[in-house]
């Protein structure tokens, strides 16, 4: 085994290279880990998104039928609605856009039947009545629409529209 100024040379330029590769993936590695992260993040809110999307593509709600009616105060609307899709919907808001106004309506303030019984969801393949009032007198606007907003979706329905 030869000793010497050689051996000692080859053993440097070894550990150099050693050092300088562990540099250059240290560099590496610090630059590609953020963007890993942002990646991650990205796919991480899509595959939200896309979940989200699946459970509202679950809640199909049409509207079959509709009418409204003055009352002391106001009108009385009554939507027959049907529920196409295959997951509940539980309405907690009804917006009612009409004549330029907006009336905005939290649970407790309309009344849900299905099959004649008060109930707070719809179930699936479902028919069935919201009713409730709204403080706009005068002829009632044959073009309007009300958002039905509950189990993370929201609704719109578009009477005559």
């Amino acid at each position: 085994m030869r000793r010497g100024p050689g051996r000692r040379r080859a053993v440097s330029e070894m550990l150099s290279a050693i050092i300088l590769i562990a540099i250059v993936m240290i560099v590496f590695a610090a630059a590609v880990y953020p963007l890993y992260l942002r990646y991650q993040a990205a796919s991480q809110s899509a595959a939200s998104a896309v979940s989200r999307s699946a459970q509202s593509a679950g809640v199909g709600i049409s509207l079959t039928y509709w009418t409204a009616t003055p009352v002391s105060g106001g009108t009385q609307i009554t939507l027959y609605l049907y529920s196409y899709g295959t997951s509940p919907f539980t309405p907690s808001e009804v917006v009612t856009y009409v004549a330029g106004n907006t009336y905005t309506l939290e649970g407790g303030q309309f009344q849900l039947t299905v099959n004649g019984n008060a109930v707070d969801t719809i179930p699936p393949d479902s028919p069935a009545v919201l009713t409730y009032t709204v403080p706009y007198t005068g002829a009632w606007p044959s073009s309007f629409s009300v958002t039905l907003i509950g189990s993370g979706t929201a609704i719109t329905l578009t009477p005559g529209g």
